[in-house]
């Protein structure tokens, strides 16, 4: 919830009656003012006396001067985010392309298992991060209220705010709506992974019917020097998606509807929560909850997304060190590197070819869908499963 922060700047002299009704009635004329929108709000950052802005003209005046609100930050396909984002787009094209085709070959079947085996686990975790930062830039109430925040405190302290504290992300409004969208396209995702390690399950039954997929596999030690050194030759970024990703993460930017000039009045709505535009997939999402012990992993990625918001000139150019370190979420790399190792040892322990279908089924995609949809509560890490 809001909080209304009604501060009067002027002393009242009690021994002028004319003077107090003079401040009464201005104040009243702004009240009526505020209740043109839904209300007029002002959102603490509950700083500590120290860093907390004061409202005075002249700290109005300095807002409206900040070069971030004149121009909005250039994200192109160059950005840090855009590339790994790009990234995770590759790793669903090659799901979808494997996942819908019928393997005819052993041939077919190990250049799905090395596809795959380019992605470890700071590659798909940084794609996912990225990837989710790019769907809090793309959240109207998330967008709006960094960019309140901005107006109310300045650049400058927002930014400090968020360095020293990436848990602060929380606050900002439209942060809820933000992380439902991001919790809902991880199911969505998890659940698309672990459907395409069924289909593949299915297969390793039914080719078993055919010839070629019960001959011996060989050379395994090359399959699994191959594994391991597979994420050294990544799949090529496409250009076109390149430009359609950092388009999309710009579309609010760009947009003449919400100006940063304008983005005060915007805001003022936040408080009745998301948009019409967005009201059926918030309702879909709302009943999705952050896993416990996942919440620097979410405030990692609306971090990232509030620093471009933000205009942080070290975020643009990829070097600050809060955006290199927040990119990366250790627990979902974890978890698809222990996949990886499941993988070799499957590998390893097989002899026959329709079982590279179920090496890939098991440790290349259900597990990585598990791994994925941890975020969201109940939906467990494979590993930790196998622990109880």
């Amino acid at each position: 919830m809001f909080r209304v922060r009604a501060t009067l700047n002027a002393y009242i002299d009690f021994g002028s009656t004319m003077r107090f009704l003079h401040i009464i009635i201005l104040t009243a004329c702004s009240l009526l003012i505020a209740s043109e929108g839904i209300s007029a709000q002002i959102i603490t950052l509950d700083f500590d006396t120290k860093t907390a802005p004061t409202s005075t003209p002249e700290a109005e005046t300095a807002s409206s001067n900040d070069p971030a609100q004149a121009a909005s930050m250039p994200l192109d396909s160059n950005h840090l985010l855009v590339r790994e984002a790009a990234h995770w787009a590759n790793y669903k094209k090659s799901l979808r392309k494997h996942s819908s085709r019928h393997m005819a070959s052993a041939e077919e079947l190990e250049n799905a298992m090395m596809d795959f085996a380019r992605y470890d686990g700071a590659r798909i975790a940084k794609g996912w991060m990225a990837d989710n930062a790019l769907i809090a830039l793309q959240t109207p109430e998330y967008f709006l209220g960094v960019r309140y925040w901005q107006n109310t405190y300045g650049r400058k302290a927002v930014l400090d705010r968020l360095h020293q504290n990436p848990m602060a992300a929380f606050q900002f409004p439209g942060a809820e709506q933000a992380q439902s969208a991001i919790l809902r396209a991880s199911m969505e995702d998890a659940n698309e992974i672990e459907l395409g390690g069924a289909l593949f399950k299915e297969q390793a039954y039914s080719m078993q019917k055919q010839s070629w997929s019960n001959k011996k596999q060989g050379g395994k030690n090359f399959r699994l020097d191959a594994i391991k050194l597979a994420p050294n030759s990544p799949a090529p970024l496409d250009t076109k998606d390149l430009q359609m990703l950092a388009s999309s993460a710009m579309s609010l930017f760009n947009d003449p509807n919400i100006s940063a000039s304008k983005t005060s009045s915007f805001a003022s709505n936040l408080s009745l929560g998301p948009s019409a535009a967005l009201a059926d997939t918030f309702a879909q999402a709302q009943d999705l909850k952050l896993a416990p012990g996942r919440s620097l992993t979410m405030a990692h990625v609306l971090g990232m997304a509030a620093l471009v918001i933000l205009d942080d000139p070290q975020a643009s150019s990829n070097k600050d060190p809060h955006f290199q370190y927040w990119i990366d979420d250790p627990e979902l790399r974890e978890c698809i590197d222990w996949s990886r190792v499941h993988l070799r040892q499957c590998v390893s322990a097989g002899h026959f070819v329709f079982e590279s279908s179920f090496c890939i089924a098991e440790h290349q995609l259900r597990d990585a869908g598990k791994c994925i949809g941890s975020i969201v509560a109940d939906n467990k890490d494979p590993h930790q499963q196998e622990q109880h």
